[in-house]
């Protein structure tokens, strides 16, 4: 039944509440949300005892699966961690991050800048930075130059001199581009 439900198989979650004795664990409920399965998560809800985990709420921003974060934040009673805030803002999800930000209190960590800069997701770090304290570490200007993203390590660079390592983020780059060779050298 877990895996019927991680699935959305409605249908055989069904069948194996009525036909079987085996029944499910909180994975099922947890693994519905992070597949964003709502209708799933609410028939668990309503048939079913084992409930979820903060994992139902983690995994479904890290899928950017809003409805069901706000179903469960109406419905259920185990919150989330920060590894919300961080993944959904490394996967790109910016009304996520948003509605996270104006709801939980968990907050995220250094690792949601990081992560959303490899990503290239720069909307979600302009938010972060507008919103949020605990900006990024070295992490996030290396990433986003594995990335190829020029505009997003010069913004690194410029609002965030103290995380900047410029050695690790030429040990980082790409020899074969060109135009982020060329800045990053410019810097010496």
């Amino acid at each position: 039944m877990d895996e019927a439900a991680g699935h959305g198989h409605l249908q055989v979650v069904r069948w194996l509440h009525t036909q079987r004795k085996e029944g499910c664990t909180s994975n099922a409920m947890d693994n519905a949300a992070a597949n964003g399965h709502l209708e799933v998560v609410k028939w668990l809800q309503k048939h079913r005892e084992e409930g979820c985990t903060f994992q139902a709420m983690d995994r479904a921003a890290a899928g950017g699966h809003l409805e069901t974060i706000k179903w469960l934040q109406t419905n259920r009673f185990e919150g989330c961690t920060t590894a919300a805030m961080d993944n959904a803002a490394a996967n790109g999800w910016l009304q996520t991050v948003r509605w996270l930000h104006e709801h939980r209190i968990e907050g995220c960590t250094t690792s949601a800048m990081d992560e959303a800069a490899g990503g290239g997701h720069f909307e979600v770090m302009l938010f972060l930075f507008a919103n949020r304290n605990e900006g990024c570490t070295w992490r996030a200007a290396e990433n986003a130059t594995r990335a190829r993203n020029l505009e997003i390590v010069q913004w690194l660079h410029s609002h965030y001199p103290d995380q900047f390592d410029r050695n690790r983020v030429i040990a980082a780059a790409d020899r074969d581009d060109f135009y982020m060779m060329e800045w990053l050298h410019s810097l010496a």
